[in-house]
């Protein structure tokens, strides 16, 4: 895990025109369970989770936009 600003720009941006928006944390899971984990974690704290591959995407699919709101702030 690391939470380093370089890092975080690294998986902040891909290949699109958008701007880097660098997320609070990267971590490298190693196994299905600790993806499990993970996932699990992010979706009962409502805290966005953005799987970053190679980082060639031309969407800007990887840019972690700030959320204003989620589906389970009531």
């Amino acid at each position: 895990m690391s939470s380093a600003l370089v890092v975080r720009e690294q998986h902040g941006k891909d290949e699109s025109h958008h701007t880097c928006q660098p997320a609070d944390l990267v971590v490298w899971p190693e196994n299905k369970e600790q993806v499990s984990q993970i996932a699990k974690l992010c979706n009962d704290q409502c805290i966005p989770l953005i799987p970053f591959g190679s980082g060639t995407g031309l969407e800007g699919g990887v840019v972690a936009k700030k959320v204003l709101s989620c589906c389970c702030w009531k």
